[in-house]
């Protein structure tokens, strides 16, 4: 079973490893609020330690856009951001980095989308403004990137070209295509390309890794959001964002609580970032937000977003899938018995039913049964991880029985019923294709554990075209946006590149509003004003940027690093022998664990082997790979 992560974060990091390593300062600007003799607003009944025009919680892609817009119109923004540095990017870190577009035909797009959410009601306003921009989605991402669209990449016809578009079926559907900032997909690129937005603007944007927000601070009467209580090294603190707040701060895929009251799912493994758990959520609730599309979930990969059980801990592996789906593979219950079609093609972990695709409901456990045939193509392929649990091996079915405790005489007849499906090319039961059946051969099975795969949810604060997050009565809470996959826009089916393409667009739009200039509060007399000790304003403390690493060299050995790995710099330390490189060591890096770990691995030794950075990059970790390439020339640049 999935269990909750623990994010307290309180003690993760003291103040004395932060930038300015001492206690910080205000800046000289900084003047502790006085309130007028005549008259004061609910704010200054708050002691205030620190004051921007923006807070924005949560460094995804989508607090990425907000942070950098709402600077670029003016505003000083503060970003929080629960997770450390190197593990900061939620889902846009480690998703397929890919963007919808609409070829732009706005009215197409719109029915396209409108046709996606069925029966499900999204006010046309909303829906017009993201249909509009998604239509000149290109136009959008040259502007906000620099990168120019000759060298975006359409997947239309190649190998992810099952979701682009991902419905045919729906009204121009033609228009629809999967698109990528370069010809990879996967790789980190499109974050990394995100992520330098708030870097480039360092001057205008403080980070704050390690600092989790954890609640909205409302005025009683005009429920107006004031600004952000953060908990950053074990204290918390008051947080005045006198234009806006922008929640960013993603789902709730990682808590399980939520996960079962609103997914109804009680085992399952989470593809994205381990951060999302549903603290945009709670905090919404707590001011009244009204919540929207709380049962709406996205999976991933073959045989209905199901993936190998793996450790509370690790990603669910989406590759693991495919072991299930073709060949002698089936997945059963507790009780057995196969219960859906392991061979369809899901649409982001959605299987057809009648004329939608839905989630399937899930028993209470689940099992891939396969024999050797499989299980030793999959292993060799690297689709099953090293960190599986629960593999089980036996040479009969009912000693397999035996192992998962499943009934053998069930096991036995549905593995049996499979084998004469497989030879007559006909599945009576589910329908699989007889292309993707294999009869069982031979006296060697394996029982895999298996559960639900959730890559993204989808629910969360209503929000409307302005980004802003409605009340209960409908209104928007004055001062309080939204953007990316909190509170999205999908309520039903779901089109890949959809989630980054409303990161981009929300992050924007919120970022907008919530830099723009807020009228004056209304008096407030329930309670006494206080003064604050601004200690925490623009320019004063940000965790941005580990500097180069503090490491002696000896004879014959160099530093080099570049700016442009998947998490920022990437150090090196190159130890030369005479003309040759003997040595190529990693010395700092906040690259994504798991996804870089073979390029931190692999390059290094490439190196040295070919006594040169001209390498091949490791697949899947190729803007890793780079970096360390770039780093290395940086350092033999410095050898005499």
């Amino acid at each position: 079973m999935k269990k909750t992560i623990a994010l307290s974060l309180a003690a993760a990091l003291s103040l004395s490893l932060l930038s300015g390593c001492s206690t910080p300062t205000p800046a000289p600007s900084a003047q502790p609020s006085q309130p007028a003799a005549e008259s004061y607003t609910y704010a200054d009944t708050v002691a205030w330690d620190g004051q921007y025009d923006v807070v924005v919680i949560g460094f995804g892609g989508a607090g990425a856009v907000a942070s950098s817009t709402a600077a670029d119109e003016g505003a000083r923004v503060l970003l929080v951001e629960k997770a450390p540095e190197g593990e900061e990017g939620g889902n846009t870190r480690v998703c397929g980095q890919m963007f919808v577009y609409g070829a732009e035909d706005e009215e197409g797009t719109y029915e396209y989308y409108k046709a996606l959410a069925g029966q499900h009601e999204i006010p046309e306003a909303l829906l017009r403004v993201y249909t509009q921009k998604i239509a000149h989605m290109y136009d959008l991402v040259e502007d906000l990137t620099g990168i120019p669209q000759s060298e975006y990449h359409d997947w239309t016809g190649t190998l992810l070209g099952g979701m682009s578009p991902e419905y045919p079926e729906f009204p121009n559907a033609e228009k629809i295509s999967l698109n990528a900032l370069h010809e990879g997909y996967s790789d980190g690129y499109l974050w990394q390309t995100l992520r330098a937005l708030v870097t480039d603007r360092a001057d205008k944007i403080d980070v704050w890794f390690e600092s989790p927000a954890v609640h909205l601070i409302q005025d009683p009467d005009s429920k107006t959001i004031l600004g952000v209580q953060v908990e950053r090294g074990g204290k918390i603190l008051n947080i005045r964002a006198t234009n806006g707040v922008v929640m960013a701060c993603g789902g709730f895929e990682n808590n399980e609580e939520m996960v079962a009251n609103y997914l109804g799912l009680t085992d399952f493994g989470v593809i994205g970032g381990l951060y999302n758990t549903g603290d945009g959520v709670r905090m919404a609730q707590e001011v009244g937000a009204d919540l929207w599309h709380m049962e709406a979930y996205e999976g991933i990969g073959n045989v209905a977003g199901t993936s190998i059980a793996v450790p509370d801990d690790q990603h669910a592996s989406i590759y693991s899938t495919y072991l299930m789906s073709s060949g002698a593979s089936i997945v059963v219950a507790g009780d057995g018995n196969r219960y859906f079609d392991e061979g369809e093609s899901p649409r982001h972990g959605h299987v057809q039913l009648g004329d939608a695709w839905v989630n399937i409901r899930r028993p209470l456990r689940s099992y891939v049964i396969c024999d050797e045939a499989v299980y030793t193509k999959s292993m060799g392929a690297g689709f099953i991880p090293e960190y599986a649990l629960n593999i089980q091996h036996a040479s009969s079915i009912a000693e397999l029985a035996a192992l998962i405790d499943v009934d053998a005489d069930a096991l036995t007849a549905t593995v049996e019923r499979f084998n004469g499906y497989a030879a007559n090319g006909y599945d009576p039961e589910f329908g699989r294709s007889a292309a993707t059946m294999s009869a069982f051969a031979g006296n060697s099975f394996y029982a895999i554990e298996a559960n639900a795969n959730i890559l993204n949810t989808q629910g969360g604060p209503r929000r409307n075209e302005n980004a802003e997050v409605l009340g209960l009565d409908g209104n928007p809470i004055p001062h309080l946006y939204s953007a990316g996959e909190l509170g999205g826009i999908t309520a039903f089916q779901y089109q890949g590149g959809g989630n980054i393409a409303e990161c981009i667009i929300f992050g924007q739009i919120a970022g907008q509003n919530a830099a723009a200039s807020k009228g004056e509060l209304g008096n407030y007399e329930a309670a006494k004003p206080v003064e604050s000790n601004l200690v925490y304003t623009p320019g004063v403390e940000s965790d941005l940027g580990k500097g180069a690493p503090q490491i002696t060299l000896g004879d014959n050995e160099y530093l080099g690093s570049s700016p442009n790995g998947m998490g920022g710099n990437v150090y090196v330390k190159v130890t030369m022998d005479g003309d040759k490189i003997a040595a190529v060591e990693v010395v700092q890096h906040a690259e994504t664990e798991g996804i870089s770990d073979p390029a931190l691995a692999q390059v290094p030794t490439a190196i040295v082997e070919a006594n040169s950075t001209e390498v091949d990059n490791v697949s899947g970790a190729t803007i890793t790979s780079k970096a360390i390439k770039e780093a290395v020339a940086d350092a033999l640049s410095q050898v005499k």
